[in-house]
């Protein structure tokens, strides 16, 4: 899944600082072992069918900070906040002052352009190619979560931008009791080194009588390169859940935000950030 939101914003940013993913890689059998995942358990038709379900019942969309840079010196970096409320989100770059806005309608999936790569606990990966980079996200059935790493050359200015996304169909309330939700994130390096390279591990989230949430992703592996990623594991303790049914904290580079979708908290998904992975993740109980 892509989003428009990539075409409006860097294109102001490329005339800010003026005044696609490539072939080759490991196959797909051998992502899969280094994963420990399984063949795909479904085909995009399949998950392309209840999309348009689970999109008239979303409620929530979060979006992480986008992070890139351009090849103009009057703006080499640049990291563009993100608030969200609803399924509407607001992008600020400070630098520039420039902001944008993102909602549901601004999202759109080229499945003539998408594959599915593979299943682990029950959630399958699909990879989406683009004239301008790629895409890799999941589609569950009350949420969905995405990375999205973008290359685009507008009036001569070359933009790399990197972003995730998620949202769903709200539970509306806090999880009772203790539990935990099994799946997956998917990422890629928020900084200009291995910018290309994407990621892929496990998530396991935990809520307990406390309130509060703590949520694990580990074996975090660089599946562009088929190797373990150099951090491995990354951790979030004792984040506050609302009476909603959502949860944030933290701030730009080390922060997460998300929410518990479908009857009964079926599933969590939402957008993480912390030591040079921006990244995704969704799980079911």
């Amino acid at each position: 899944m892509t989003t428009r939101l990539a075409i409006v914003f860097v294109a102001l940013l490329a005339l800010a600082g003026c005044g696609g993913g490539g072939g080759g890689g490991p196959s797909d059998g051998d992502v899969q072992t280094g994963t420990g995942s399984q063949t795909p358990q479904e085909t995009v038709a399949d998950i392309s069918a209840r999309l348009p379900g689970l999109l008239s019942r979303t409620d929530s969309l979060v979006v992480s900070t986008w992070y890139g840079e351009t090849d103009n010196a009057a703006l080499p970096t640049f990291r563009a906040r993100s608030s969200c409320s609803g399924t509407v989100c607001t992008v600020h770059e400070p630098q520039t002052g420039l902001s944008a806005t993102v909602d549901l309608d601004d999202f759109s999936w080229d499945t003539s352009r998408t594959r599915a790569l593979l299943t682990k606990h029950d959630i399958t990966v699909l990879e989406t190619r683009t004239d301008t980079g790629r895409d890799y996200s999941s589609v569950m059935d009350h949420s969905a979560f995405a990375i999205e790493n973008d290359r685009r050359v507008i009036d001569g200015v070359t933009v790399w931008s990197r972003l995730s996304s998620a949202g769903g169909d709200l539970t509306r309330s806090r999880p009772t009791g203790t539990a935990t939700w099994t799946g997956i994130m998917v990422g890629v390096p928020s900084g200009t080194a291995g910018r290309n390279n994407f990621l892929q591990g496990d998530a396991a989230l935990t809520y307990d009588f406390s309130g509060s949430l703590d949520a694990r992703f580990t074996s975090i592996r660089n599946i562009t390169r088929n190797q373990p990623h150099s951090v491995t594991s990354v951790r979030f303790d004792d984040i506050p859940v609302s009476s909603r049914g959502t949860f944030q904290a933290g701030g730009t580079g080390n922060r997460i935000q998300g929410g518990f979708y479908g009857r009964g908290h079926a599933e969590t998904a939402g957008v993480f950030e912390q030591q040079g992975i921006v990244g995704s993740f969704g799980a079911k109980k």
